[in-house]
């Protein structure tokens, strides 16, 4: 019978908790953005002003664009650390870059 390898995760229990906790922030902060943007649909569709509209939209849309950015960087983060939890190596790497070591 063969040996299997046995498979062990680098990342402490403590990391994957603050990993978790990372992506429920991210989701928090989706469904602001998508409670924002219903709200600005609902204020379309009942007549509000157009003036006030284009600019409660233009700065939505900014606010999107910054968090679009904000939110893939940290899900990238987050991916890297799942994907690599079998690899101290490229865990240490990451962190000294992060760092900026």
């Amino acid at each position: 019978m063969s040996k299997k390898k046995e498979n062990k995760n680098t990342i402490t229990i403590k990391q994957s908790k603050n990993l978790g906790t990372d992506l429920t922030s991210i989701m928090s902060g989706l469904q602001a953005l998508r409670h924002h943007a219903n709200t600005l649909m609902i204020a379309k569709h009942a007549g509000a002003d157009n003036g006030l509209l284009r600019l409660e939209t233009d700065n939505f849309l900014e606010t999107v664009f910054d968090m679009a950015e904000i939110y893939s960087n940290e899900l990238d983060r987050v991916a890297f650390y799942l994907l690599e939890c079998d690899n101290p190596e490229e865990l240490r790497a990451y962190e000294a870059e992060e760092k900026g070591e």
